[in-house]
């Protein structure tokens, strides 16, 4: 591949045009030449490419599948526990939390918005809303009900918050997570940080 843009830059440079099949490229000068000299501030050199025979032939050949909806923008990306400093999705029942990601901000009138923690045992905790303490877009922090015991919980986040404050979804998402109040397990648990987030990138 070195060796092939070597010579195409070399061919190209040198004024000729050149056809991969996958591409056509062509040189072309910018600016009128005065007095037979090349002014950079006036003169420039473009490189022109259209769409070869053999990727129209592939474009044509290839078929589409769809299948589903593109993934929410909604995701956590870290997480810091403001009365032990630390990273690794432990928290302290009735100390603040904090996650920080993509579009968190908790807002919207369906009845399942908000944040929800629930234990190992099937139970859930709805976090009360003056219990938010930072309610952004980028950062979500709020204090652990002070009557958890200590375990595993999953955190739910659910919002209607769309791509800026005066959208709104129609239908709310939701992004989880895998926290432990009290100290987290050796391993720090099952994602890069020790929780489970959806990829941003998925």
């Amino acid at each position: 591949f070195d060796l092939q843009k070597r010579v195409i830059k070399r061919m190209l440079m040198t004024g000729m045009s050149v056809n991969t099949g996958l591409y056509y490229a062509s040189v072309a000068f910018r600016g009128v030449i005065e007095n037979s000299t090349w002014n950079p501030a006036k003169n420039s050199i473009v490189v022109n490419f259209n769409v070869g025979a053999d990727l129209r032939e592939a474009i044509k050949a290839t078929t589409v599948g769809i299948i589903g909806e593109k993934g929410s923008a909604m995701y956590i990306g870290g997480v810091q526990d403001a009365s032990t400093r630390a990273q690794d999705a432990s928290a302290t029942a009735g100390r603040a939390f904090t996650l920080t990601g993509g579009k968190l901000k908790v807002v919207g009138t369906d009845p399942s918005v908000g944040i929800i923690l629930k234990s190992s045992s099937g139970k859930e905790t709805k976090v009360a809303e003056d219990l938010w303490v930072t309610n952004d877009p980028s950062k979500l922090t709020f204090i652990i009900p002070a009557d958890l015991a200590d375990g595993t919980y999953e955190l739910k986040v659910t919002t209607q918050f769309g791509s800026n404050s005066k959208t709104m979804l129609k239908v709310p998402r939701s992004v989880m997570k895998t926290i432990y109040i009290g100290k987290a397990p050796d391993g720090g648990g099952l994602g890069p940080d020790g929780g489970l987030e959806e990829d941003p990138l998925g």
